[in-house]
């Protein structure tokens, strides 16, 4: 038996460590890599939802909201006996241009795939429905009605979408914050 003398050994060492250190190099580059990924979107709100204040605060709140985000109210009706309230919003154009209307249809609405039609706006129209549950908590339902407008030959038609919620969560989100003395972030339409 031969033994290697531990001099030629130390080249030999000294390649193992830094191939060593390498591997421990990217495999933590990689785990930094997954630390940066997109962040999980939060869950959508129960549409409705339950808030914990009084009707007419909550009412307050979403006129507030409808007030800053520029959505004018169509209607508002309280009914004496149950307490339920209904606000209705006149139809908001969001998106126009043949450009980037598809694309934001798309964010809120089914959009049929097989659709190739050419989008040149969109609207909506919201329906807020606040149901006293109690003195101090309210049943909050936010509901959206889309419509993707088309040029045909005869002119625009507005074709119904259905919503994906979207919309609603984001409103369902922003009444609560209100409500309850923040600010919501979002101000978008």
């Amino acid at each position: 038996m031969t033994l290697v003398p531990t001099a030629s050994l130390f080249p030999f060492r000294l390649i193992l460590a830094f191939g060593l250190g390498l591997i421990i190099l990217a495999a933590s580059a990689a785990k930094g890599q997954l630390q940066l990924s997109k962040p999980k979107a939060e869950k959508p709100l129960p549409n409705p939802y339950i808030i914990g204040a009084a009707r007419d605060d909550v009412l307050a709140a979403v006129k507030q909201m409808l007030e800053t985000r520029e959505i004018p109210i169509d209607k508002e009706d309280c009914n004496q006996q149950t307490g339920e309230c209904v606000v209705l919003s006149k139809s908001v154009i969001f998106i126009k241009g043949v450009v980037t209307t598809k694309s934001q249809l798309q964010h809120y609405c089914e959009v049929p795939a097989a659709d190739v039609r050419e989008w040149t706006s969109g609207r909506y129209v919201l329906r807020i429905q606040v149901s006293p549950a109690d003195l101090k908590t309210c049943q909050v339902g936010v509901y959206a009605k889309f419509d993707g407008k088309v040029e045909g030959a005869v002119g625009g038609e507005w074709v119904p979408l259905a919503s994906k919620g979207e919309l609603e969560d984001k409103m369902l989100r922003c009444i609560e914050e209100r409500v309850h003395g923040g600010e919501c972030k979002d101000e978008n339409k």
